[in-house]
């Protein structure tokens, strides 16, 4: 008899993932999800090609990079199960992790959305365990570097859940507006879990679910661009869901505003990182409006969740 699929149907982006992503699909696949879908930015014709070929999976091309908010929402849009999970292409999923953080869902009706204990790429360590928020009012990879919790200890809240492999519940993700499709990539994931917390959604982690995370594997392409749009996105999620007195770094549309530039130097060495900053700030601007009405939207949070 074959296994009852579960009501799960699991969502991945992909630009020319090769090896990583057919680990992922693999790995996705062992978890015997309602469905898998396959949501392309444009990869070389031999890797559509290669995937189109795959039986399992549903394949939507897009036929060129879209980044990762609208390909995402696009996948849940045309998803059938009650919970979607969105896996990064570079990311592999121990066996049962859908089925345990889906029963978490099951078990809280308040929860919009969880997430596992995401290890690094050798599985010895986290790369997170949810989302939070430094004193420097930056999103962060709660648990980075440390050892995993237990696998027997059971769900424990978070203030929001990474998209690197988060289960939602369809219903809230989309009445929610999805991701910000104008982040084009980084932070949309720490947007949503704020806004979904303004209007009282809850998430939480999942330990005896995990995962292993090769890390960013897409951002390495282009590392400007990348940094360019972490500065951008970070201040407009604050500045579209949080007190604006709440957070120094909203006194000032520059997005290196109490932050460290350290990591970005590290990339792309001190005059690069001060250039993503200053471009950042004239694309921050650019969306004012946009990020008012989300401001607008829903009462604002007094302060970060922590």
């Amino acid at each position: 008899m074959r296994p009852v699929p579960l009501p799960v149907s699991a969502v991945v982006v992909n630009l020319d993932g090769g090896s990583l992503l057919d680990a992922a699909l693999d790995a996705l696949a062992g978890d015997e999800p309602a469905e898998i879908l396959v949501v392309d930015n444009g990869s070389a014709p031999s890797e559509t090609a290669r995937l189109s070929a795959r039986p399992g999976i549903r394949l939507i091309p897009l036929g060129e990079n879209r980044g990762f908010a609208a390909p995402s929402n696009l996948g849940v849009r045309e998803s059938a199960a009650p919970y979607v999970a969105l896996v990064n292409n570079d990311c592999v999923v121990e066996k049962g992790y859908l089925a345990a953080c889906a029963a978490a869902l099951d078990a809280d009706p308040a929860l919009a959305a969880v997430q596992g204990v995401v290890l690094d790429g050798a599985g010895t360590r986290v790369d997170g365990w949810g989302l939070g928020w430094n004193g420097r009012a930056e999103a962060i990879q709660l648990g980075r570097g440390e050892e995993p919790p237990p696998p027997g200890r059971p769900p424990f809240p978070v203030p929001g859940v990474s998209a690197t492999a988060a289960l939602y519940r369809r219903d809230a993700f989309l009445a929610a507006g999805g991701f910000a499709e104008s982040f084009f990539a980084w932070y949309e994931d720490a947007d949503l879990a704020l806004r979904l917390t303004r209007g009282g959604a809850r998430f939480a982690s999942v330990p005896s679910a995990r995962a292993r995370h090769e890390g960013t594997a897409t951002g390495r392409r282009d590392p400007a661009a990348r940094w360019r749009r972490l500065f951008t996105n970070r201040i407009r999620t604050l500045r579209r869901n949080v007190v604006p007195s709440a957070v120094p770094a909203l006194r000032s549309l520059r997005p290196g505003a109490g932050v460290s530039l350290g990591s970005a130097a590290a990339d792309l060495g001190w005059p690069g990182a001060l250039g993503a900053a200053l471009a950042a700030s004239s694309a921050a601007r650019r969306f004012s409006a946009e990020d008012l009405a989300v401001l607008a939207a829903l009462p604002p949070l007094p302060e970060l969740p922590s």
